[in-house]
């Protein structure tokens, strides 16, 4: 009986351990994400300012290279990352539906105008994710080792 309740406690714990590094996992995906996203609107920005490049091709060179984070055809409606908050993903929507609207000019300046919300979107992120990415594992071991001295 005795072991029976050391493998289950220590069961209980990699599976809080575990728990915690899924977070740890989440928040770096996160900061990833929107860390693309502002390399995504440098490069389009770029893309039209230098070479004036047509949405529509530009959409399919993204896709070639795998930089869009969806299928969509037309740039207007690449869809946010998953992991964005419903702020950031309305933020990415409007950005992007606005594209192609506009003279060139007007549309860097938008663009520029929205890699500044998600540099701010990144830095607010990234200050949350300090404490978080420390003490997820540890309080998912602890929590572990709380259903463990419960159940036995």
């Amino acid at each position: 009986m005795t072991a029976l309740r050391l493998v289950g406690t220590f069961f209980l714990v990699v599976c809080g351990w575990c728990a915690g590094d899924a977070v740890c996992i989440r928040t770096q995906e996160h900061l990833e994400a929107l860390r693309q996203t502002i390399a995504l609107l440098e490069e389009i920005e770029q893309e039209i300012t230098f070479r004036r490049a047509d949405l529509n091709m530009l959409a399919k060179k993204l896709q070639r290279e795998h930089k869009l984070f969806c299928s969509a055809k037309m740039i207007q409606t690449a869809i946010p990352p998953q992991s964005f908050s419903p702020q950031e993903a309305a933020c990415f929507a409007e950005c992007f539906s606005a594209l192609g609207h506009t003279e060139a000019e007007q549309a860097c300046s938008r663009l520029a105008f929205y890699q500044e919300r998600f540099r701010s979107f990144l830095q607010q992120q990234e200050k949350a994710a300090q404490s978080r990415l420390v003490l997820a594992p540890k309080l998912g071991i602890l929590l572990g080792l709380t259903a463990a001295i419960l159940l036995f």
